[in-house]
């Protein structure tokens, strides 16, 4: 049976867990029955000039992940992947990056904008709503320059990433609200054959949401739009594929019944 992750990282993520080796999210998917799995370190290409974000070690990030598709060819669909945080703000960084390894699957997103910390750091609990809705917009202003900087983006992930936050810190707010913005964004994705991901980590967190929340995704559905990668995000091999199942019930729920994985190194389209 088919089951997908596609958004995991290692400890060669500046936020991964000691024990999150390539092989053991391998190990930890084998054992959940996943068949396909992307492992997408984080690149945030802002790091050297924002402060908040670590290096990452890509030769060898390469050399371990390469090793585990050797172990567990035959076994698990795995896939080289990388996150790009903030492409736009620093091409150049990307770029290098991106020329120097043949990553098979890319992500884009935005963790911070420019100039802000990362959503991470906000405490969004005094936060009116017409301040939420400025930043929601500079976010969709800002992966449309993502799409716009690099060419090799496969997928655009967690666009509504702040929504994790501003639930945490107890507000509510309709992001499907920005509807003209976001169809722009999906025009855009749609036309370059880019990918819109689910990213289910605030699911696995109880927010009982995904990102995007089922809302938008039927926006993105009304948009034309069909391409979908699925991840959880995890960090640590005890969340991989973690409520995955959901993930796809979701995607159902909306009229989506594909998403997208790479084997071989060819994008393949893979019913759910």
């Amino acid at each position: 049976m088919f089951k997908c992750d596609y958004h995991t990282h290692t400890y060669f993520s500046f936020d991964g867990e000691k024990d999150s080796s390539p092989e053991a999210l391998c190990e930890a998917a084998i054992a959940r029955g996943i068949t396909d799995l992307a492992i997408t370190d984080h690149f945030e290409c802002n790091w050297k000039t924002d402060g908040e974000y670590a290096p990452y070690n890509a030769s060898l990030a390469y050399e371990q992940i390469m090793q585990a598709k050797k172990k567990y060819k035959g076994k698990l669909h795995l896939t080289y992947g990388i996150e790009l945080g903030q492409a736009n703000q620093c091409p150049e960084e990307a770029m290098a990056l991106l020329d120097s390894y043949n990553y098979e699957f890319v992500i884009g997103s935005i963790h911070n904008l420019r100039g802000l910390s990362d959503f991470y750091f906000f405490d969004f609990s005094d936060a009116d709503s017409n301040y939420i809705s400025d930043l929601f917009d500079r976010n969709i202003d800002e992966l449309c320059e993502v799409i716009n900087t690099v060419d090799k983006i496969d997928t655009v992930a967690h666009i509504t990433y702040m929504h994790r936050y501003v639930a945490l810190a107890g507000k509510e707010y309709s992001f499907s609200e920005h509807a003209e913005r976001l169809s722009a964004l999906f025009s855009k994705m749609i036309s370059r054959g880019i990918a819109l991901e689910v990213n289910l980590s605030t699911i696995c967190k109880g927010l009982g949401f995904a990102m995007p929340d089922r809302d938008i995704l039927s926006l993105y559905r009304d948009c034309g739009g069909r391409l979908i990668t699925l991840g959880t995000d995890a960090h640590s091999p005890n969340q991989v594929g973690s409520h995955i199942s959901d993930g796809f019930e979701l995607l159902r729920s909306v009229g989506l019944d594909n998403v997208l994985v790479v084997r071989n190194g060819e994008k393949t389209i893979v019913k759910i």
